[in-house]
């Protein structure tokens, strides 16, 4: 009962709306006037009161609890670890129970006079009242506010599930919806999953014996949520990423196409044979499904659904199939069921990634790298999440190069800058003899190296580990004086980093004429 008293205020805090402060006004002064409370106690009696903000009786019987809680504790109820056992098991003597009665009927008919329980109510008190059910003040309001939490509760879920019926969230299944709140079979958020169209909750306290066996079960759960989700021929490998660390790649076919992802495993663990706890990362996991609806240009997307917006390893995990607008719903909504983000313009088919790698490979710009290295580059865009052009070159190695926000260190910042911009030319600009001296009292660095038989210096400021704007246009001064059979290309990111890529002229005017990547000069075109 300590329980599921807390989960539901627990609950009602999460989803309160505010009160009419002119009608607070007047029943707190209804209060004052039947001394149920002092009026020198306000304070601490609105502390609480306030705490629910509903439009409702329900806060004035939680600020009485409350109230009265303090006044026996000196403190407030969930302050600390509460303790009622010792009050509700409180045995009183004949003429105790009795006087305790005398007193507690009288509360009773001053919370009638007070508007805050109506004629069937007061009955139904009484009743319990002249069946000697308390031995305490407390133990009475305890119950008289948890009657109350559990009806604005009930009532609090009708109305979230006539909201889900209006989006078609909940439809056929809207009626099982209403009589499980009626029955009180709705105890936490996830059981709301249980009567949404497309949607499914996946319990990861399950041990795991094989994770193949464990994932392929988790990914045909998942494909349940739809026909267009059905998949064969499930594989899975294990990689190490960075120490201990492991990654789950995931290959599915669907539709005659095969796709991929790669979901980042959560926690150290000793070896790769070790799956007991927080299986797989959930953002990840389930990306594979969105390629397949956006290959299908499918209006629906699917969402991890949180529970608890603290909560980083959930026993339960939620999935559901969503609409735009019914993500869009949910999110303004915000009180039991809460969407991850997901991404509903139109991306790359998988189609049109395998068309636009055929046409960098076309114009040479795998030209410098070995054939197990176009194939790997082709498997890290399968596995990643690919949205702009930038994305799916990079996937490729001394393509594109990604500038670092700051320099790692002082030492050899700009001598490691300029090897970067050597891989990704192909050696088109290819410095020899590179040598960074770094001045601790100028904090001033001496980058000098030799492109054929020219020797080149610069000396380029660090402060507070920024890069100095002067080396790239030293670098392309060097380039430009050396005519290259190319030039480096800043590239439009959106903000996200700065990038460059080395490109020939052809190259160039091809990619920007077919618009294969957008430049730096270029304005995007924006999606909505």
């Amino acid at each position: 009962m300590k329980k599921l008293f807390q989960r539901i205020i627990l609950l009602l805090l999460l989803t309160s709306n505010f009160t009419n402060a002119q009608s607070q006004d007047l029943t707190i002064q209804k209060l004052i006037d039947n001394q149920l409370i002092n009026q020198e106690d306000v304070s601490d009696f609105e502390l609480k009161q306030l705490d629910f903000k509903m439009e409702n009786k329900t806060s004035y019987l939680y600020g009485l609890f409350q109230y009265e809680f303090k006044k026996l504790h000196g403190h407030f109820y969930f302050e600390v670890i509460t303790d009622m056992v010792a009050i509700e098991d409180k045995q009183l003597t004949k003429e105790e129970q009795k006087k305790e009665n005398i007193e507690l009927s009288d509360y009773l008919f001053k919370l009638k006079k007070c508007d805050l329980i109506n004629e069937k109510q007061f009955s139904y008190f009484q009743q319990q009242i002249n069946n000697n059910s308390y031995s305490y003040k407390i133990q009475f309001l305890k119950n008289i506010t948890n009657k109350a939490l559990e009806a604005d509760h009930k009532e609090r879920l009708k109305k979230f599930a006539n909201f889900l019926k209006e989006y078609e969230i909940a439809d056929t299944k809207y009626e099982n919806l209403i009589a499980a709140i009626d029955q009180e079979k709705i105890k936490e958020h996830a059981d709301l999953l249980l009567y949404c169209e497309k949607s499914i909750t996946i319990d990861t306290k399950d041990d795991i014996n094989e994770p193949k066996e464990y994932l392929e079960a988790i990914y045909k759960k998942t494909a349940s949520l739809a026909p267009e989700l059905n998949f064969t021929d499930f594989e899975l490998k294990i990689v190490p990423d960075t120490d201990k660390f492991y990654d789950f790649i995931v290959s599915l076919k669907s539709g005659g196409k095969i796709y991929k992802q790669k979901s980042s495993y959560r926690v150290r663990k000793s070896s790769k044979d070790d799956f007991s706890i927080n299986k797989i990362n959930c953002k990840d996991y389930y990306q594979i499904f969105n390629k397949i609806l956006n290959d299908q240009h499918s209006p629906y997307r699917l969402h991890e659904i949180k529970f608890n917006v603290d909560e980083t390893y959930p026993e339960v995990l939620g999935i559901m199939m969503l609409t735009k607008e019914q993500e869009k719903a949910l999110k303004i909504h915000e009180t039991y069921i809460i969407p991850s983000q997901e991404d509903y313009k139109k991306k790359f088919t998988t189609s049109q990634i395998d068309k636009v790698i055929e046409e960098y490979s076309n114009i040479g710009l795998f030209s410098n790298l070995s054939a197990a290295q176009i194939n790997l580059g082709k498997e890290n865009v399968a596995e990643q999440e690919n949205n702009n052009y930038i994305e799916i070159l990079s996937a490729f190695p001394n393509i594109i190069y990604s500038i670092p926000n700051s320099l790692p260190n002082f030492k050899d910042s700009y001598a490691e800058l300029t090897k970067e911009y050597s891989k990704i030319s192909h050696n088109q600009f290819n410095p020899t003899n590179i040598s960074n001296i770094f001045d601790k009292k100028t904090k001033k660095s001496t980058l000098k190296f030799k492109v054929g038989n020219k020797s080149y210096t610069k000396v380029l400021r660090i402060s507070d580990y920024f890069i100095d704007l002067y080396f790239f246009e030293f670098i392309e001064l060097v380039a430009a004086e050396n005519k290259l059979n190319g030039k480096f290309y800043d590239l439009h990111t959106g903000g996200e980093g700065s990038k460059v890529i080395f490109l020939t002229k052809k190259q160039y005017d091809y990619i920007r004429a077919n618009k294969l990547l957008l430049f730096l000069d270029q304005e995007p075109e924006y999606d909505e």
